[in-house]
């Protein structure tokens, strides 16, 4: 489930909802008086599995210092992004109450220097919890009770973002039928701008399913839709950025640990461009040989 964290500063922020309240259109807004925000710069975090404790550690990894700095990074961006966007697995493991506690303290800066924050459901992520925790999303998408989704427009590509938690703490995980009947109809409706699409779960043909489960129906209907320009996903706690035939999938890292020791932690600084987008990862790990690994996407026709 999608959730959105208003910026605390809105002297020049302006949101509204639009298409029947699923959707939330950003516009410019401020950092402070002399710093504006660029509206096509969009920061990517995914995976950051905080816990309660801010001294766990998973691995080598303590996941409150990762994210902290990937905070403090985003945060120090100038011109500043237009949104921070998270694409699920925000807890832990299970997605206890006292993690997302933990996780909203942390992302506390990025609202208060006035940059709203979209959040995602992995299957590290529990439903309940995360609703306790964190404000109600306005945007929700009504007819799904059970799965939120949300649809952010910035002046150069909407994005959407889904959710594919099954079950907490199972590796894989599902959109199922009526949120892929919503997003082809949704999609049918957004044709004047590119499109990306985002979901925790990564696309895969395994028969032996460890992301998403219903891949392909949901590529059955992003592929023919030529105005979606990309899927994003992570999961995987790798940093890939692929094509399946035409479109753009891209493979979030891990803010957190990762499971191959040569994989990056980091997050991903986007830059909207008018027929296509810029990725580079900005590794946590400075010294880190991908540190800087920048892509230049084209849109598709």
């Amino acid at each position: 489930m999608p959730i959105t964290l208003p910026p605390i500063t809105r002297r020049r922020f302006l949101a509204g909802s639009v298409a029947g309240g699923t959707a939330l259109l950003l516009s410019r807004f401020a950092l402070s008086e002399d710093r504006q925000a660029d509206p096509n710069r969009i920061a990517l975090l995914s995976d950051t599995h905080i816990n309660a404790d801010r001294s766990k550690r998973d691995g080598k990894v303590v996941m409150y210092d990762h994210l902290q700095q990937a905070i403090e990074e985003v945060k120090a961006l100038d011109p500043a992004p237009a949104a921070m966007l998270v694409n699920g697995d925000c807890a832990h493991l299970h997605g206890l109450s006292d993690d997302y506690h933990q996780f909203v303290g942390l992302i506390e800066p990025i609202r208060e220097a006035g940059c709203p924050i979209h959040l995602a459901m992995g299957n590290h992520d529990n439903r309940e919890n995360f609703w306790q925790a964190l404000p109600a999303d306005d945007s929700r998408v009504k007819e799904m009770e059970e799965r939120q989704v949300l649809v952010i427009q910035t002046p150069r590509a909407d994005w959407v973002m889904l959710d594919s938690l099954d079950k907490t703490n199972s590796t894989p995980g599902i959109l199922g039928d009526s949120q892929l009947d919503w997003l082809a109809k949704e999609l049918d409706g957004l044709t004047r701008k590119p499109v990306i699409v985002m979901v925790h779960h990564q696309p895969t043909d395994d028969p032996k399913v460890m992301g998403l489960m219903d891949t392909s129906k949901l590529l059955d209907v992003l592929m023919p839709r030529k105005q979606v320009k990309a899927l994003l996903y992570g999961h995987t706690h790798v940093w890939r950025v692929e094509k399946r035939k035409d479109l753009h999938c891209i493979n979030l890292p891990a803010v957190a640990y990762v499971f191959n020791p040569k994989e990056p932690s980091g997050w991903v600084d986007a830059h909207l461009g008018e027929n296509g987008m810029t990725l580079e990862l900005r590794c946590l790990d400075k010294s880190h040989p991908k540190h800087g690994d920048t892509h230049k996407l084209m849109w598709r026709a």
